[in-house]
């Protein structure tokens, strides 16, 4: 649950870092990433909420699954060009352990 918070927290100062669309950048960052994976983030919040309320290996495969999908959306932001170094690497890590949390959910 900690990574939860902290790759919400990350991806809040990535997006209020100065990202611009840059037209050689192949993900066209911009200020406005959220609204691009608006619908990800979303699905992940209401299957969190459906499983914490009725915690079932239903419930737990659709959060699991709508986690995986957020991920997956904001994986490309991997490649901002505006973006330095530091932040790459800093999102990469917290994609890395969402992935390990991932991996152990609804497991036996």
């Amino acid at each position: 649950m900690r990574n939860v918070f902290t790759l919400l927290v990350i991806l809040t100062i990535l997006g209020l870092s100065s990202c611009k669309k840059d037209s050689n950048d192949p993900v066209g960052c911009s200020a406005a990433w959220a609204t691009e994976v608006q619908s990800e983030a979303t699905a992940w919040s209401n299957a969190l909420t459906a499983y914490s309320s009725n915690p079932t290996t239903e419930t737990c495969l659709a959060y699991k699954n709508a986690y995986q999908d957020y991920i997956n959306a904001i994986e490309p932001f991997l490649d901002c060009q505006a973006y330095t170094a530091e932040q790459i690497q800093e999102l990469q890590d917290i994609i890395d352990e969402a992935e390990a949390d991932i991996a152990t959910l609804c497991v036996d």
